[in-house]
């Protein structure tokens, strides 16, 4: 998915405070801390993994209170888009990866690909599905990677065993659930986390 969003509720805590004001980011720039505002809830979703033959996975979702910073100073903010979609047949075009999202020092990661078929999903935020595999299985892409706590994302799905021509494959991984591993032998694939 492209066009994901950063989120910011900045507080302001001098005296009297009781001032809150939410800041919505949908493209990069930079976030000055107003006068009177010294730590932030944040909420930082990177952009998610483009789909092939397996879904796409999830970006990266951070969120957290109390993240200090200090007033005047300039804070970078990138949001992340999302990965291109690929091919689904083994020759097809891998699908890619989405790309993070930053704020300050906080890196939500982009969700993994998708993969085309007789391969596993990408690791990200969130893992992409593994594609379908008619002679063997297929794994989905794991997901926190690189590791936050708490967690970023879950892990993708994959195609559960052999088959004949079931063109099954796994879901990406989100933000609460990891993604479905298809059923083999089946006609449904796994669903997304």
């Amino acid at each position: 998915m492209s066009g994901i969003m950063a989120m910011l509720l900045g507080r302001a805590l001098a005296a009297g405070g009781g001032l809150s004001v939410v800041q919505t980011f949908t493209a990069s720039g930079t976030w000055t801390a107003p006068t009177g505002v010294t730590e932030v809830e944040y909420l930082v979703v990177a952009g998610g993994g483009g789909s092939g033959s397996g879904g796409g996975g999830a970006g990266g979702f951070r969120t957290g209170t109390g993240f200090a910073v200090t007033a005047g100073t300039d804070y970078t903010i990138t949001v992340g888009g999302g990965g291109s979609a690929g091919g689904v047949a083994t020759a097809g075009t891998q699908a890619t990866s989405g790309s993070n999202s930053v704020f300050s020092s906080i890196t939500s990661t982009g969700g993994g690909f998708g993969s085309k078929a007789d391969g596993s999903g990408g690791s990200g935020g969130s893992g992409g599905g593994g594609g379908a595999f008619a002679a063997g299985t297929t794994n989905g892409g794991a997901g926190n990677t690189p590791s936050t706590t708490p967690s970023q994302g879950n892990s993708g799905g994959g195609n559960g065993g052999a088959a004949s021509d079931d063109n099954v494959s796994g879901g990406g991984g989100g933000a609460s659930a990891a993604g479905g591993t298809a059923a083999v032998p089946g006609t449904t694939s796994g669903s997304g986390g």
